[in-house]
């Protein structure tokens, strides 16, 4: 088992697309606070200047806007672009950490050389764990960064910087989230042996179930005690209780209890795990790995 997951920490450290991921972490968040400070600053002197009407409420939305790229805003602001994009690149990453090793034929080699079926799925498991938290800390980071720089940048007022506890907390229950999507990515590409399936139906159940939950909510809330047992709910419960990104979403009342939240999201990694590990344990690996 330490063998096999010495195998895979050396793996994602030699390949690129990790590599990859973690710069474009980065560079989006620097992106995304310049942009904003552009845009709406471009807007306030627009206004000023008279070269557009004032907004209803005059500038004060507009200053408020600008604010949320101070540094005493990251829990709520920066934090939630990490989140927004690392699950879709966590999604990406694993299902193909696992689907590769089918069309690369590597899996074959791997149970030749003495690795047990369990021991593959273990380590290619605890590598995405691994990853996850080291994205989660660098996104975090960046974002971070950038709001001091654009801040200092702009003139904006740094308020009472950040708050590194609470910055954590939403970074901690944020990363939590994208664990079952990247345990059902994984599954899926196991049964499939297609990086390109677990691609396509971990990011089809991202944005689908949220949409499709959130619906169904607006139309009946009778619907909640069904779709709060879904992943996109409880994962939206979670985050909200940590003080994440605040939200427009009409049906937020009604979203399940944090702690439900935690152990939901946990049964799901759980099932989606052991639904891999049955796949992979009765797979024939005589032809086409």
């Amino acid at each position: 088992m330490l063998r096999l997951l010495r195998s895979e920490l050396y793996r994602v450290v030699r390949r690129w697309m990790p590599w990859i991921m973690l710069a474009l972490i980065v560079i989006t968040a620097f992106v995304l606070y310049f942009l904003i400070w552009v845009s709406v600053n471009a807007q306030i002197q627009a206004v000023n200047s008279g070269t557009i009407p004032a907004p209803p409420g005059g500038i004060g939305p507009l200053e408020e806007t600008l604010r949320e790229v101070a540094p005493d805003r990251v829990a709520e602001f920066g934090v939630g672009i990490v989140g927004g994009l690392g699950s879709v690149m966590l999604i990406v990453f694993a299902a193909s950490h696992v689907g590769t090793e089918f069309g690369w034929g590597t899996f074959r080699t791997l149970l030749a050389h003495g690795a047990t079926r369990a021991g593959f799925l273990m380590s290619k498991a605890i590598s995405l764990l691994l990853y996850a938290l080291v994205f989660m800390i660098v996104g975090t980071l960046a974002a971070i960064a950038a709001s001091y720089t654009v801040s200092a940048v702009a003139g904006i007022s740094f308020g009472n910087g950040v708050d590194v506890g609470a910055v954590a907390g939403v970074a901690a229950k944020t990363g939590y989230t994208f664990l079952p999507y990247m345990a059902l990515a994984m599954a899926i590409a196991v049964w499939s042996k297609s990086a390109g399936a677990g691609i396509a139906a971990g990011l089809v159940v991202y944005f689908a179930e949220g949409l499709v939950a959130t619906l169904l909510v607006s139309l009946n809330k009778d619907y909640a005690q069904i779709v709060n047992w879904g992943l996109s709910r409880n994962a939206s419960a979670l985050t909200r209780s940590a003080g994440g990104p605040a939200t427009q979403d009409p049906t937020a009342s009604t979203l399940p209890d944090p702690m439900q939240a935690v152990i939901v999201l946990a049964l799901y990694c759980v099932i989606f795990v052991a639904l891999a590990y049955w796949r992979l344990r009765s797979r024939d690996v005589t032809v086409g790995g």
